[in-house]
Formats: structure tokens, C-alpha cells, sequence
């Protein structure tokens, strides 16, 4: 076993202040001659001197984030249910007793190992410091020292363990813990009787032991780098006394400024291409941000630049909702929210302006389509309007983290509803539902062979990558917008040799009487030179579908069918999704449906919510499908979709109520 990084209250006071310091500079002479009390007290007395609550508390309390607390739950009701040794976290809740909470224990039935890991981001310390601002009620303060004191006991570290590791001294937990929740905690009980000069000292020593880790054994890139060094840089900037502190804050601003230029692509998205953990980044640059203003020191500008492209992300991606999508492990941002600090950062700006007032004031972006051509990632939009349509079409790399197997994966919304989405994310187990939510199944590109896209299990991230360019391909005109990408990186665990070429084409002005819709042609060709099963799959919303067969029949069988013989052709999909508003789906190819389907595990929604999906089904060895997305609040027109399987043609035959258009794909 290697040395633990464990240092004693006379250790921290011996090297880790800065003695010279008027206050401080007595208790050298105090542990010399043995008096480590008197030591303790002159250290705590400093303290409380020195720490600036009313600067510390101008930040705000922005609410914690994860499941750790019941909704509604209110801080008085956490300092009960703690009091009786019930806590939370990933929303499972568990009663220690008498005994009192055990800090590296895994209580969760599947042995969920973000439950302990979360557990020691200590959010209950920030809950306990506000209630105990509020009210004075010194219980909560007791109780809080009662936590601390049980955690550091329980809780060691060696000292060369890496920072992935370890059940309670994960860097990720430190940095979090570090950002807010202990320092809220210390800046709200420092007085209290309680919280006694040893107290004090030890919980001191623990803090400089957790920057030390973050200092140490931080992450090299990703999202994590940014809320460890958040947590550095708090420590470092609050506590100039340490004699660690300057070359902490240094080196986390150092960093943060860095990362901030590293880790966005430049076209704005970070590196792990998740609107999730890009949100992580604001969130913790806008936390060092913060507390460097609250503190009375300037914000460098490069830190303000790179935030304030951060920020322009989520007007790029914004549906007419003024929502982000849940992009690979990500989540719905409400962009009006999101961007109210990138007001307040930058109070000229128009456009933030006209999203932060939901379209009221300001003015929106001059381009209404979005094209990123590093992040692969291309928006189409009517108008900046709510009543506009909006697809997104991800072309992008497979990034850093966090990943989805997705490339390819079509997105709209119109009418006010969301039509065509992200499946959404799911909590980081080992089930079949976060499975599925990784993989091409949930998302709305191709099968091969009832095989989904396996990019995960080559891919490597190399540093040049932020700076390719995506084989995203757009051509924006007057009555179309074309879209193109190429999937080539195998299908399955063998790596199935298919490439898939998808164009997307947004249909604005057609010479019959049909709304904007969208038609989406994929090609598939077998290096093999053998016939295979190519399915264009959809996953819709659990919302009511009818079917219109166009001379083909329907597949509704859970089990997969055989389809070494021909197969029917034609199928109409009427999705449903209130209000008026249907999604209709065509495609000249065979059509089957499954809902909340076990074998093969397809048609679900997070959490665990069956809801129908559509495959449109060829057979052979190099294939050309279509399939025609046609939203509307008024019913859909087209009654079918006829063309051919040659990928070499490029014509595509649509029938309407009123006569037929004959279009080439190449000419619209």
C-alpha cells in the first residue's frame, strides 16, 4: 500500500500556510513548543477574520444538479431525513440508521457505481449552509460537522492513486465538491459554536489534501478538466493564505483559459459534441467567472471570449421551442435560461437579447440556418419564428466522450412539437436501456442486417481532430437545401464493410401543391458484394400511428422477418402528435413497426417507455431507399413515393391527390 494522503491538523499548520502573514506568524513558535491547541485556535481565529462571506454569497445559490434531494423537497426536510441517516443520490434513496451514513457504501440493488460516486459531491453541505443562514438553527450546524467529521474519517486516499479511481476522491467529485458545496458550507458555519477550532484545522487540511489531488492527478482534456479546475481555482483564489494558493489559482485559470480554446471546436461545440456536457463547461467557467468578480478581481478577457462562444451554441442549435436537443449524453437546454448569463456578460448583445426574452426584444441571428462544419452538425430553419420548422442533421465525428452511435441521425421538429428526436440519455449502468441509448437503434439512421453503427470500438481521439474539418456537405438554395454525409466505419461487432451515403433534402418550393417537407435518400453499398438487410429507421414518439399501405404489406411481428425473398414495396405512416399536427412517413420500401419490442430490443424512449418505431426495409446488395418526412397540421397530400433501387438513378416519382412530380434529386 502506498502513502496516504492524509496530513494531520500540526502538518497543515507547519507547511501548508503562509506564516509570514500578520495573524499567523505566532504559530510556528506554538507548535515548538508543543501547544497545538493554542495553535489551532490562533489558526481558526485567522479564519474567521479573513474569510469574506458577504463577497462569497453575491454569487447566488444556484441549485445543485443531479437527483440527490426529492422533488419539491425542501432544505429543512433534507436536514430531517438526514438527521435520521436517510440520504439520496441518483435518485435512489437510502436509510444508514443509527449508524450513520457510509460514505464508500453502494446500497442500490444493480450496484450503480455513480450512486457513491455522486454521493461524495456533498451537495448536502451546500443544503445545510443555506438552512443554517436562514434560521441560525445551530442543530444544522452540528449535524453538518457531524457529516464532515464522519467523511474524513471514513474517507482516505492513497496518494498516487490516478484520478479516475478511488470510491470517494475521484477528481471529478473533488472538483465539484470544491467548485461550490464546501466552501458554501465553511463560509456559512465558520462561526457557529459548533464548528470548533479543530474542526476548523482539520476541515482546512482536508481541503488542501483535495486541491492537492486536483493539482495533481487532474484529467489531461475533457469535461472533467473543467470542473477540476474550477475547484482549484476556488480554493486558490478564497484562501490566499495557503501557501499552495497562488500557484493553484494560477495554474486553474492558466488552464481554464486553455481548455476553453482547446476544447471547442471552431464552430463552438466542445469536444464531446453533447449539449450536456458542453453546458458543463459554461457552467464551470462561469463559476471561476464569478467568483472572480465577487472577489474584486477582473475577469480576464480571454476568459470572457471563450465563454461567450461557448454560449453561442445554443442559439445555434435552438429548435422553434427554444430548446437544445439531447445530442449524444445530453439534455433539452432551455435556451432562454441558458443564455441569461450570456446577457448579463454581454448586455449589448441583440441576439442573446431576443432569446433570453423568448423572442420579445432584441433580434434574432442574421443567418436562420446553421452549418458547422467541424462538429458536422447542420441546422435548416423556415424563420427564427416559434410556428417555423427546424431539422437537424448530425454528419459530425463520433468526438471525444460521451458518445452516441448516431452519425447520420436526422431531427425535426414543426407545428410546435417535437416529431423526430433523440431518444434521450440514461443513467450510466449497465442495462439494456443505456445500451440501447448508445446505439444506432435510438436514433434515426440505418440498420445493416439488424446492425447498428460501431465506430466506439476503434475510434481514437487524436488532438489534431478539433481542427478537421467534418465531410459534412450543404448546399442552402432558393427552393431546396441539400444536406450529405457519409457513414463508412462498419456495422456490428465483425465491422460490417457498408458504406452509407445520406442526403437530406429539404423541399421548399415544389411544383404541385405541397407545404415544406423532406425527402431522405440513403445509399448502401456492400464492399462484400453480397445482399444485405438495410433498414431506414425512424423512432417516433409514443404517440398513436395509423398505416396506409401503398400496394406493400405491414410488418408489425416483433421477431425480425426473413427477408432473403422479395419484398413488398410501399408504405405510408401517419404518426399523430395532437393538437393536428401528423408526421407522415413514405417510403417505396416495406414498412415494419415495433413498440416497446424485447426481441430485438427497438422502440423505446428513456426511461423505459415504449413508444412505436418504423423501419422501411431493402434487400440487396448495393440499395438506394427513400423516405419522405412530411409534417403538417393540415394532413399530408402525398399519397406515395416511387423510385428505384439503383443507387446509380436519381429520380423519384411523387404522387399526389392532385397529379404526380417527377424530380431528380441532383436538380432540385
Amino acid at each position: 500500500m502506498s502513502e496516504l494522503l492524509h496530513i494531520s491538523t500540526e502538518e497543515f499548520l507547519r507547511e501548508k500556510i503562509d506564516v509570514s502573514r500578520e495573524g499567523l506568524d505566532r504559530i510556528p513558535h506554538l507548535l515548538d513548543e508543543g501547544d497545538l491547541a493554542a495553535a489551532e485556535h490562533e489558526y481558526a481565529v485567522f479564519v474567521r477574520r479573513n474569510l469574506q462571506p458577504d463577497k462569497y454569497f453575491s454569487t447566488g445559490f444556484n441549485p445543485p444538479e443531479n437527483a440527490w434531494a426529492l422533488p419539491g423537497e425542501t432544505d429543512r426536510q433534507i436536514f430531517e431525513r438526514l438527521c435520521r441517516g436517510e440520504i439520496m443520490s441518483c435518485g435512489y434513496m437510502h436509510d444508514f440508521g443509527e449508524d450513520g451514513i457510509r460514505w464508500e457504501a453502494n446500497p442500490t440493488p444493480n450496484k450503480y457505481a455513480e450512486w457513491t460516486w455522486q454521493l461524495n459531491r456533498h451537495f448536502e453541505f451546500r443544503a445545510l449552509g443555506r438552512l443554517y443562514r436562514e434560521t441560525g438553527d445551530e442543530r444544522v450546524a452540528e449535524l453538518f460537522i457531524r457529516l464532515f467529521r464522519s467523511w474524513r474519517e471514513q474517507c482516505q486516499c492513497e496518494k498516487d492513486v490516478p484520478g479516475y479511481h478511488t470510491l470517494s476522491w475521484r477528481t471529478i467529485e473533488i472538483g465539484i465538491r470544491l467548485t461550490v458545496n464546501w466552501h458554501y458550507a465553511l463560509h456559512a458555519f465558520y462561526r457557529s459554536e459548533a464548528f470548533t477550532d479543530h474542526d476548523i484545522c482539520e476541515f482546512f487540511a482536508s481541503l488542501w489534501e483535495n486541491a492537492w489531488r486536483l493539482r495533481h492527478y487532474h484529467r489531461p482534456v475533457g469535461n472533467w478538466l473543467f470542473m477540476e479546475m474550477s475547484g482549484l481555482y476556488h480554493t486558490g483564489l478564497l484562501y490566499p493564505w495557503l501557501s499552495d494558493a497562488a500557484e493553484w489559482k494560477r495554474y486553474a485559470l492558466e488552464k481554464t483559459v486553455g481548455e476553453t480554446e482547446k476544447q471547442l471546436y471552431p464552430d463552438g461545440f466542445q469536444v464531446e459534441l453533447s449539449t450536456n456536457y458542453h453546458g458543463v463547461v459554461i457552467h464551470n467557467v462561469s463559476a471561476v467567472a464569478a467568483i472572480t468578480r465577487a472577489m474584486g478581481e477582473p475577469v480576464p478577457e480571454e476568459l470572457t471570449r471563450g465563454l461567450v462562444k461557448a454560449y453561442e451554441l445554443y442559439e445555434k442549435l435552438a429548435d422553434p421551442g427554444l430548446h437544445t436537443p439531447d445530442l449524444n449524453d445530453g439534455s433539452r437546454q432551455n435556451v432562454a435560461k441558458a443564455l441569461a448569463p450570456a446577457l448579463l456578460l454581454c448586455p449589448g448583445r441583440d441576439d442573446f437579447r431576443y432569446f433570453v426574452s423568448r423572442r420579445a426584444e432584441g433580434q434574432p441571428p442574421a443567418e436562420k440556418d446553421t452549418v458547422m462544419p467541424y462538429s458536422g452538425i447542420a441546422v435548416l430553419r423556415d424563420s427564427w419564428e416559434a410556428d417555423s420548422q427546424w431539422l437537424l442533421f448530425d454528419g459530425g465525428p463520433f468526438g471525444l466522450g460521451h458518445q452516441h452511435e448516431d452519425k447520420l441521425n436526422v431531427l425535426l421538429y414543426a407545428f410546435g412539437k417535437d416529431l423526430l428526436r433523440d431518444t434521450g440519455n440514461y443513467a450510466y449502468d449497465t442495462s439494456r436501456m443505456r445500451a440501447y441509448v448508445l446505439s444506432a437503434y435510438s436514433h434515426n439512421t440505418v440498420l445493416v442486417d439488424g446492425l447498428g453503427q460501431n465506430r466506439r470500438g476503434r475510434y481514437r481521439w487524436h488532438d489534431g481532430d478539433l481542427t478537421k474539418v467534418s465531410d459534412l456537405s450543404v448546399r442552402l438554395g432558393k427552393n431546396a437545401d441539400v444536406l450529405r454525409g457519409i457513414y463508412d466505419e462498419g456495422f456490428g461487432p465483425e465491422y460490417t464493410d457498408v458504406k452509407h451515403e445520406r442526403m437530406v433534402i429539404k423541399i421548399k418550393s415544389a411544383p404541385t401543391d405541397l407545404g415544406t417537407f423532406y425527402m431522405v435518400i440513403d445509399r448502401l453499398f456492400a464492399a462484400d458484394g453480397k445482399p444485405h438487410l438495410y433498414e431506414a429507421h425512424w423512432q417516433l414518439e409514443d404517440v398513436p400511428v395509423s398505416v396506409g399501405s401503398c400496394g406493400g404489406a405491414l410488418q408489425t411481428s416483433h421477431e425480425r422477418p426473413d427477408y432473403s425473398g422479395k419484398l413488398l414495396k410501399g408504405s405510408r405512416i401517419t404518426a399523430d402528435y395532437g393538437d393536428g399536427v401528423t408526421l407522415t412517413l413514405l417510403s417505396g420500401e416495406n414498412c415494419v413497426i415495433r413498440r416497446g419490442s424485447e426481441q430485438p430490443f427497438v422502440g423505446w424512449r428513456t426511461p423505459n417507455v415504449p413508444a412505436p418505431c418504423v423501419d422501411f426495409a431493402a434487400y440487396g446488395t448495393d440499395v438506394r431507399i427513400v423516405t419522405v418526412l412530411y409534417p403538417s397540421d393540415r394532413g399530408c397530400p402525398i399519397t406515395s413515393v416511387e423510385y428505384s433501387s439503383d443507387t446509380a438513378d436519381r429520380e423519384i416519382k411523387i404522387k399526389t391527390q392532385g397529379g404526380v412530380w417527377i424530380c431528380n434529386e441532383e436538380e432540385i
